[in-house]
């Protein structure tokens, strides 16, 4: 019979920081963990300065972030994920800036909580007079700007539409995101000194060699506004469209025309924002949304897909269209589509294969296809600035995504690597404004990680000694309350989700795990009784024989340093699984000899000149 061995790692820095998988999920590094559980103390003032500092577009995230910090949780591993988006929209309606009249004393409150936060950027100043052009008022191009502002540079943003947002105001409905949370978002931001020029083409008002040639740097971050279509037999036909236009054209205002049988051909979750746009225009009968993957290889997030068929949504799954039908003069009158019967190949990579026997028909009169976005940088052609292209006409950048060929010209978000996430542009665009200020002063900024371990921490639970909730680990997710669905479906500002209330807030937070919270061993103390392992509720913890530890090269050298030598079939420790962990403390208030503590991690990345 062979013997159990065990892969072990000894933690250092990188380890206990992974172990907050939240925030390490997060591309802006939100210590989640922090204000969930400042959340579930009942200090809503406390949880919103955590989720604000590292993220400029706190409010609109606490509506519609895809949440990455959810899908890294490791409540999830044991039930469900903590329900973090959801809980920081709780606390950006009580202290965000929504509830700010005056954006500028918010602002000027922002800036407080940003310095006693202890971020280089406050002690970054500005090296030049000359401007930063932003070309986008996106999430990307407005992170950067706020960014530089706080640096002391005059960032000034140039917007094609009316308003400002990018997609966030044009392309997702605002029955998820209300028009008046972004204008108050961009409002703060312009309150830090951030100008915003609305209404205005690059290459027709203003040309982009006189924005690089009288600016200290150019920032390139427009959006993937373009629909993808796909060259398909009968796509010419009226009343074919693309999806994203759609939207735009809802939102800003303009004129739409549409039919009574709406069919959206797509599986994320800008396809359902279109076909539940689609649900809410008048004389529309009905909106069936097709896609070539199977439902659980669907992109869009299960409360789209679940919330569009409360709202009448027909979804077919493994799908895809072969030609669309129009009469006489050219108007559509039908899509036929073709089982899809795999949508990667062997080496997983995108290659739908159709069965050409199995099709259904579907009567349409309006078609939009939600399968993708680009961008549109025509104003470089002929720009006379010499930028170097990639083989499928994007700026060619540096391994940062950010740096192109030519100095002192940047892109960021969707401009930089295709459409992501509102949170993805917020990164990148802070990366880039650190980007800009290097260039600009000649002097390098680098990023490093603040960490220390505390064993005597503030309590933010006190219910015990290892900040908990009683049976927090028996306490469930809660759905997030949506309003009536005959409420919701009057119109597409009509708010679908109402939102957590104070009592379900705290308890939804309780919820967290508190991974900042390690279990540290003292092996000078331990007596290896095993007790600890004895009470553990989830198991997590072993007393083994050394000689099942597969060995490491950084352990062997621990070894030598406490023993002078490695060990042959002698010795025992004590080893743990991080990921069944649930911090309940027992293991140290069980220990007769005080081996084991409970202390808090905490890890800060930093800006420095």
């Amino acid at each position: 019979m062979s013997k159990q061995s065990f892969q072990v790692v000894i933690p250092d820095y990188k380890y206990w920081k992974q172990n907050i998988k939240c925030q390490t999920g997060c591309p802006v590094d939100t210590d989640s963990r922090g204000y969930v559980r400042a959340i579930a103390d009942g200090d809503y003032e406390k949880a919103y300065w955590i989720a604000r500092t590292p993220n400029p577009l706190a409010s609109i995230c606490g509506r519609i972030c895809a949440a990455p910090c959810e899908l890294a949780c490791r409540r999830a591993s044991i039930d469900s994920a903590v329900s973090i988006r959801a809980l920081k929209r709780f606390v950006t309606e009580k202290y965000g800036v929504e509830v700010y009249g005056d954006k500028t004393r918010f602002a000027e409150n922002f800036k407080e909580k940003f310095k006693a936060a202890g971020s280089g950027i406050m002690g970054i100043a500005a090296e030049t007079d000359k401007p930063v052009s932003i070309i986008g008022a996106g999430p990307a191009g407005l992170t950067c700007a706020h960014e530089l502002a706080l640096m002391g540079y005059k960032p000034v943003i140039y917007e094609l539409e009316k308003v400002a947002g990018g997609m966030t105001a044009v392309g997702i409905p605002p029955y998820r995101l209300p028009r008046e949370l972004i204008e108050a978002e961009v409002e703060a931001i312009k309150a830090l000194g951030v100008e915003i020029k609305l209404g205005i083409t690059v290459g027709k008002d203003v040309q982009i060699k006189d924005l690089y040639d009288k600016s200290a740097a150019v920032l390139i971050a427009v959006g993937a506004k373009k629909s993808k279509m796909i060259p398909m037999e009968g796509a010419e036909n009226q009343g074919v469209y693309g999806g994203v236009d759609f939207l735009r054209d809802v939102f800003v205002g303009n004129e739409v025309k549409i039919g009574k049988k709406v069919v959206v051909i797509g599986g994320g979750n800008v396809a359902y924002d279109v076909a539940r746009t689609a649900a809410r225009q008048k004389g529309v009968e009905s909106v069936s949304l097709a896609c070539i993957e199977k439902y659980e290889q669907m992109l869009a997030d299960h409360i789209e897909i679940e919330e569009g068929e409360e709202e009448g949504v027909d979804r077919i799954n493994s799908y895809g269209p072969k030609v669309i039908a129009a009469d006489k003069n050219g108007k559509v009158k039908s899509i036929t589509f073709r089982r899809c019967i795999s949508v990667f190949d062997g080496e997983e990579r995108f290659n739908p294969r159709y069965d050409e026997s199995d099709v259904i028909t579907l009567d349409a009169d309006t078609i939009y296809f939600a399968i993708g976005q680009s961008t549109d940088i025509s104003f470089l052609k002929d720009s006379g600035l010499e930028v170097e292209m990639n083989e499928w006409g994007h700026v060619k950048t540096g391994q940062d995504q950010m740096t192109s060929s030519l100095s002192g010209l940047y892109v960021a978000g969707d401009m930089a690597y295709g459409p992501r996430l509102v949170i993805d542009a917020v990164a990148h665009g802070k990366k880039a404004a650190l980007a800009i200020h290097a260039h600009i002063s000649g002097k390098a900024v680098s990023e490093s990680i603040n960490e220390s371990h505390a064993i005597s921490y503030e309590k933010e639970v006190a219910c015990n000694s290892v900040d908990h909730m009683p049976d927090f680990e028996k306490i469930c997710r809660k759905p997030v309350p949506a309003e009536p669905l005959a409420q919701r479906m009057k119109s597409v500002s009509a708010p679908v989700e109402a939102g957590f209330k104070k009592e379900d807030a705290e308890e939804q937070g309780g919820r967290c795990l508190n991974c900042a919270v390690n279990t540290i061993f003292n092996g000078d103390r331990c007596i290896l009784c095993g007790g600890c392992a004895d009470v553990c509720p989830e198991f997590c913890l072993r007393l083994v024989s050394l000689e099942n530890i597969k060995t490491s090269e950084s352990l062997t050298e621990l070894y030598r340093n406490r023993y002078g030598e490695v060990p042959q079939g002698w010795g025992s420790a004590i080893i743990k699984d991080e990921d069944r962990c649930i911090r309940c403390g027992l293991c140290a208030e069980k220990c007769p000899v005080d081996a084991i503590s409970m202390e808090r991690f905490i890890c800060k990345e930093v800006v420095s000149k």
